[in-house]
């Protein structure tokens, strides 16, 4: 599932949310907008995974942003309180974007970026791909509140491969 497929359940999802849940386009609009802003720290974000180690980074942020996205489906009823965790688990992804090409970087000798390079887009074009297929099959059976707790599911597993991280990282 992974941060990708995450920012696709948000962009896609959070309005069909706010517009199911009375609130309207124009809050869907902003919650689109204010999640996405948070992106602006990535460079910050970059900078606390090299001080304090890129494994621990990802660990904390993967597990904190599955708690928030599985809350925006228990909370789904009181949507105001949904669209807060909404935007605690975008601002938590954003920490997730500051490091996410460092391992891809770290792993690949520079005088094989290039050759690697196609690999790696290979597995974000999969990450774009899959995950909307699920959701729309997991929507063809639950309400929509499913997509949050499968999109908070698979944080919780990639929360977990982060333990192969090596620590040097």
């Amino acid at each position: 599932m992974g941060r990708s497929g995450w920012w696709a359940m948000f962009f896609v999802y959070g309005p069909i949310y706010c517009v199911q849940s009375g609130l309207g386009e124009t809050v869907a609009g902003l919650l689109v907008s204010a999640g996405s802003g948070a992106v602006m720290l990535c460079p910050f974000w970059g900078w606390v995974g090299r001080r304090w180690g890129i494994r621990k980074l990802l660990m904390i942020d993967y597990a904190a942003s599955a708690v928030a996205t599985i809350a925006v489906a228990v909370v789904s009823d009181s949507p105001w309180v949904g669209i807060t965790f909404f935007l605690i688990a975008a601002f938590v992804t954003s920490m997730i974007d500051g490091a996410s090409n460092m391992l891809f970087l770290r792993a690949v000798h520079p005088h094989e970026r290039t050759e690697m390079t196609s690999a790696f887009v290979t597995f974000r074009d999969t990450s774009q791909i899959g995950p909307p297929g699920v959701f729309s099959a997991l929507l063809t059976v639950f309400a929509l509140p499913a997509m949050f707790v499968a999109a908070g599911v698979g944080m919780v597993a990639m929360a977990w491969y982060s333990r192969y991280v090596p620590r040097q990282y």
